[in-house]
């Protein structure tokens, strides 16, 4: 992040992660002290800082992997202030905070809940699946996996051979590339904000189905090709008949 200062310092002035959210005050040792900048210093007037949740969780005396629990770090700026808080030459005997706006550094390492199952639905070539999105959750993710034979005689999940992430307000995903009349496992991911991904969920199988169209359903189901117009007694089409119809009320009409 990228931050400026104006005017004189009193006292050193400190950028740094506060471990409690207060700035108040200068940090202390369980804060993560990022910039010191000297009363006498008239040149460091602007900069850039980075922000590390590992660097600040060092400070308290965590690791990633030993904080289990979601932490919040509030980005400080603190000095002692002139009195008058005008340039001169007495300081304050406090310190205070003189950075805006506020802004809070959150580590967090907890996932998303589980989603339930997905529901599945066999399409051409295709799987479509709609999800549950659990609290937390900003995206969602939609696996497929082959079926294998378990070592136990049942039947097991293979490596993933489709994956899709989508916006948890979509909740519907089509999923192409599959073959017609093979099962698969389908199973759905909540993934945070922060980009922890849920443990899968529960499998649902399911099965792409070859789609004919209108006609070919049609025929399948015992129907036949007409061809077109069918004949119609005394040797005239159906389609003439009609014509002539039309003809002789067009002409009824006229005379009435």
């Amino acid at each position: 992040m990228t931050w400026t200062r104006t005017g004189n310092l009193c006292e050193p002035l400190y950028l740094w992660l506060s471990s409690d959210g207060t700035c108040n005050r200068a940090p202390a040792a369980t804060d993560r002290t990022l910039l010191q900048i000297a009363s006498g210093d008239t040149t460091t007037m602007s900069g850039t800082l980075s922000l590390r949740a590992s660097e600040a969780l060092a400070a308290t005396g965590q690791t990633c992997e030993s904080q289990t629990t979601e932490k919040s770090f509030r980005l400080c700026a603190s000095t002692n202030r002139f009195v008058g808080d005008i340039i001169g030459t007495t300081c304050q005997d406090s310190v205070s905070s003189i950075g805006t706006p506020t802004i809070d550094l959150v580590y967090d390492p907890e996932p998303p809940p589980v989603p339930p199952a997905p529901a599945v639905t066999g399409l051409d070539s295709a799987l479509s699946a709609t999800v549950t999105v659990p609290t937390g959750a900003t995206l969602m993710a939609v696996e497929v996996l082959s079926l294998v034979a378990g070592e136990d005689g049942g039947t097991g999940t293979g490596e993933p051979l489709v994956s899709k992430e989508q916006t948890a307000a979509n909740t519907t995903f089509r999923l192409d590339g599959l073959e017609n009349g093979v099962e698969y496992a389908v199973r759905a991911i909540a993934i945070d904000a922060a980009g922890n991904r849920s443990q899968p969920s529960e499998v649902t199988r399911g099965t792409p189905i070859a789609s004919e169209g209108f006609y070919g359903g049609y025929v399948g189901a015992g129907g036949a090709e007409t061809g077109g117009c069918t004949a119609a007694g005394g040797g005239i089409t159906g389609c003439a008949v009609l014509a002539s119809l039309g003809i002789w009320l067009s002409s009824r009409r006229k005379r009435s």
